[in-house]
């Protein structure tokens, strides 16, 4: 229900008013500000060939890495073949809920099974686990400090 709002002649009242209003339209842009970054970190883009393909992060299970390429192995549809370097992908997302866990392989934490014998089961492959790397890992995996 709407309410009419008469102006009785108090100056303040009207300026407290419009100062709410412009604290309210700030807030929104702020929040719409922080859905939309979030949005865009969640995708980014691949080139493959000739073509440029959108993945989004939560569907990659792990990529594997084949000297210049890169393999990304996805949750749908088949892997992607991309000519950027292993390097690049672990810049890009080591704080997003990746892992480098061996020099070939970066692994997504949420779609590990189990760990057993420094092998990691993500569906039906399994990847190793460098000693190198066994630190990070548990370390992400909050097992040790």
């Amino acid at each position: 229900m709407l309410k009419c709002i008469t102006f009785d002649g108090d100056a303040s009242t009207l300026d407290a008013l419009m100062g709410y209003f412009e604290k309210l339209d700030k807030a929104l842009a702020d929040v719409q500000n922080v859905l939309h970054k979030e949005q865009a970190e969640q995708t980014f883009f691949v080139k493959e060939g000739s073509r440029i393909i959108r993945v989004l992060r939560e569907e990659i299970l792990y990529l594997e890495g084949y000297g210049d390429y890169v393999k990304i192995h996805r949750t749908n549809g088949k892997p992607l073949l991309s000519q950027v370097s292993l390097r690049k992908f672990e810049e890009s997302l080591s704080s997003k809920g990746f892992c480098r866990v061996h020099r070939s392989y970066i692994v997504a934490i949420a779609h590990i099974n189990y760990i057993e014998r420094k092998r990691i089961r993500i569906g039906s492959e399994l990847i190793p686990i460098s000693d190198s790397y066994l630190p990070a890992l548990m370390k992400q995996l909050m097992l040790q400090e």
